[in-house]
């Protein structure tokens, strides 16, 4: 039977004979793939981050079809002196409500301000109920304007909503629909833009707020990303020059990182897949990996290389002959790593979060991509392009800080100082437990922007002067028609209201109860104690039957479906923490089971519970992914090492990476958010890599040397400078985001470049030192206590 390493070297010859036809391959389905990246766009859906099996979002979806208001955008408008009650700021709210309404994907019936048509004083009369359109026309007088105030006064509803508490600040309020064609918020803000320009002078000063605006924002930083890939280019570019200390050895790496992402994103233009936040980044990831796995075989390259020229090989045949050893020496390798970490980041399409799907799919098809890659168009580049000077390839070889570093690491380990670095190891764990405790999960998507930044000052001004800009919707759902008139129904809805008010981060409530309590206050003469829900639901539909004949048949159409069955209380908070609507959301169950009748379904939507699902999603998909990723790890390093144990030194130290990460979250103070998913699975799919090739590589020193410190020696001078240089790349391409203005960016910097040290870390010390204190069978075979009575001896000269 043929033995595996002999199909390498069949094949690794092929391509050194054909590498013509395996470049022009290559380059025909870079080209194919390159023509789909044209099909991308930038998606902020909050479909794409919101687990959309979770009851939240699904109430949100209900409320969205039947009420709008997914998608709310909020513009104050506050004069720089006096009230609105202003003819010329009354006028540029009319105008804006005007040019609001006729823009694409908006939904015309849910653009209210004072001067929507929908927006309506209740009055009662001799004859019954008036309503009239609260400004139909811009006041001149002072009479006029006095009648609006004392109008607005009248309609608690639109105080601290469509008008601040103190008059100073007045709000038009649209609702839009997601372009499926264009998803980008950022189009819809740019809609807005010449609408305030217009109405812009020296007399008023304008903001914007809202999911959308939350959305436009961070789409703007999104946009800047290719700014930032072509710096973190740059960086790994030096390192890559640093480690091979020549130009072939920095461009080969790079066409391998550069084509990755190139493959990764057609494949995802052809799956029709959008990019998103966690997406945007990736292409960093890809280009540090892609380069990463080949450091590992140029390096074994220029190694066989020199050997092959020592031996008196002349260059030409020593450079073939390298390519093909090296492919066949590393080579399985990089499949068993590159396996592992594909399937890793495959695993997470498992998860209820397309955004995380989204993001499994673009990390595995970029360490696929860069496999393929390693083993067809480098060795074929590599065996065309000339062979390496013998001072560049001296000089690669020579060395450096890092191998001295490593020698003196080799020394400590084999010469009785692995116990120390095992109970080090131990001890920064029980630290990192103890940090777990203090671990949150949260999602504020406004802490993603620095507070200085338009966005946030822009919120704080309206969360001053307004109710909120975070929206909490409970769906109140009733058996059968005319469920909604019903007093104790409406009571219910009005306790509820009740109780946010009591809350002091809850700016504003608004249903379907504060109109009809208004209607029975007009039909007792503005009597303040008739401030409530009538007794009968007889009294209840006359009053809305009084109504309607004035008003029209949408002005309830945020509030209430066409036959009361359905209705939808709005509740607008000011505290942007998933974590406090989370607690308020709990209280509201009970203030929810207590009141309202049997029969009665209450779901909670919107915007913020829209985030807390995705928290309650990502702790759940979290630890059931990890847990997942752990058990694939160690069964596919159990079956390529052929041992249990084996399978387990794999697994410890990336459990190992985890913890530690996660516990310096708590020790900081940082949720466990969308950033934190993105590099505990990193640490996984990437620090497995760290683990196979150090492994690997050890198991073929000893055998060659038969010597337990020249195997860890020499498996250290080059998987381990390797995996150093791996880690000096993420943690390099990294770093450019945080000179980013988007604090996201910045917090995925922070962690990805603490993750990636520790797991490099702790693969050279942690994992090593449980080699020497243990002694694996699947390593050291039977000869064991032979080997290490050589080995330590020699370390501890070397120590000294």
């Amino acid at each position: 039977m043929t033995s595996p390493s002999s199909l390498l070297r069949s094949y690794a010859s092929w391509i050194t004979r054909h590498r013509l036809a395996v470049v022009l391959a290559v380059a025909a389905v870079t080209g194919l793939l390159l023509s789909r990246v044209g099909n991308l766009k930038m998606d902020f859906n909050p479909d794409v981050y919101t687990p959309q099996a979770h009851p939240y979002v699904q109430a949100t979806h209900v409320i969205e079809q039947v009420f709008g208001g997914r998608n709310i955008t909020v513009i104050g408008i506050v004069p720089k002196q006096g009230d609105i009650y202003q003819p010329a700021v009354l006028a540029k709210i009319q105008h804006i409500q005007a040019a609001v309404e006729q823009l694409p994907n908006v939904i015309r019936h849910n653009v209210i301000s004072l001067a929507a048509r929908k927006v309506k004083e209740i009055k009662g009369t001799a004859e019954g109920m008036e309503v009239r359109q609260m400004m139909e026309t811009i006041p001149q007088t002072p009479q006029e304007i006095a009648r609006l105030k004392a109008a607005v006064a009248s309609m608690p509803i639109y105080v601290n909503s469509l008008v601040s508490p103190d008059g100073r600040a007045a709000a038009v309020i649209g609702d839009f629909k997601i372009d499926e064609r264009n998803p980008s918020a950022q189009a819809m803000v740019d809609a807005l833009r010449p609408i305030l320009d217009r109405e812009r002078d020296s007399t008023v000063d304008f903001y914007l707020g809202g999911l959308q605006v939350n959305s436009a924002a961070a789409e703007v930083q999104m946009m800047k990303m290719p700014i930032f890939f072509g710096l973190a280019l740059l960086i790994i570019m030096a390192v890559q020059f640093w480690s091979f200390r020549s130009v072939q050895g920095m461009l080969l790496p790079m066409l391998t990182g550069i084509v990755s992402v190139l493959w990764s994103l057609g494949w995802m233009g052809i799956l029709g897949i959008h990019l998103d936040p966690m997406c945007i980044t990736t292409p960093i990831l890809i280009l540090a990996v892609a380069t990463g796995h080949a450091i590992q075989i140029l390096k074994r390259y220029y190694e066989e290389y020199r050997r092959l020229r020592a031996a008196g090989v002349e260059p030409r045949e020593a450079n073939r002959e390298a390519v093909v050893e090296s492919v066949v020496r590393v080579g399985p390798v990089m499949i068993t790593a590159g396996l592992i970490a594909v399937i890793t980041f495959y695993s997470l399409v498992a998860t209820g979060i397309d955004m995380v799907k989204h993001f499994g799919v673009f990390a595995g098809t970029g360490v696929l991509g860069t496999m393929i890659l390693e083993l067809t168009l480098i060795p074929a580049l590599r065996a065309w392009l000339p062979a390496p000077k013998v001072r560049e390839s001296a000089r690669e070889g020579e060395a450096g800080v890092l191998d001295r570093f490593l020698i003196g690491l080799a020394n400590r380990l084999v010469g009785g100082r692995a116990p120390w670095f095992v109970g080090g190891g131990v001890l920064i764990l029980v630290v990192a437990a103890v940090g777990v405790l203090f671990l949150r999960v949260d999602n504020n998507f406004k802490l993603y922007f620095k507070a200085d930044s338009e966005f946030r000052v822009h919120d704080r001004a309206l969360n001053r002067r307004f109710g909120g800009t975070n929206a909490i919707q409970f769906l109140i759902e009733t058996p059968k028609q005319d469920g909604i008139k019903d007093p104790r129904v409406l009571r219910a809805m009005d306790k509820l209201q009740a109780f946010f008010a009591t809350e002091p981060d809850v700016g504003k409530t608004q249903s379907l109860a504060d109109l009809v309590k208004r209607m029975n206050q007009a039909m007792h003469g503005d009597n303040p104690a008739a401030y409530v829900i009538p007794e009968s639901q007889q009294l209840v539909a006359q009053y809305l039957f009084l109504y309607s004949l004035s008003g029209d048949p949408q002005d309830f159409d945020s509030f209430v479906d066409n036959d009361y069955r359905r209705a939808v209380i709005w509740a607008y908070i000011k505290n942007d923490s998933t974590a406090y609507a989370d607690a308020l959301a709990r209280k509201a169950q009970a203030v929810i089971a207590a009141n309202f009748p049997p029969g009665v379904s209450v779901r909670m939507g919107g915007s913020q519970p829209q985030i807390m699902a995705l928290n309650e999603v990502l702790l759940r998909d979290k630890l059931r992914n990890m847990a997942q990723m752990g058990v694939i790890v160690f069964l596919l390093s159990a079956l390529v090492l052929r041992s249990f144990t084996g399978g387990l030194f794999v697994l410890t130290p990336l459990v190992a990476v985890i913890a530690t990460n996660f516990g310096l979250l708590g020790w900081l103070g940082m949720p466990l958010d969308l950033s934190a998913v993105v590099t505990a699975a990193m640490a996984i799919g990437i620090g497995a890599d760290y683990e196979i090739y150090l492994l690997f590589r050890f198991r073929e020193e000893l055998a060659r040397h038969g010597n337990v410190l020249e195997a860890t020696r020499a498996s250290l001078l080059t998987s381990g400078k390797a995996i150093l240089l791996v880690a000096i790349s993420i943690v390099g391409g990294y770093s450019v985001l945080q000179t980013a203005d988007f604090q996201f960016f910045n917090m995925l910097s922070s962690l990805v470049t603490s993750t990636m040290l520790v797991s490099a870390l702790f693969a050279l010390f942690f994992l090593r030192a449980l080699m020497m204190v243990f002694k694996p069978r699947f390593i050291f075979g039977d000869r064991r206590a032979e080997l290490f009575s050589q080995a330590i001896p020699a370390a501890e000269g070397g120590v000294k």
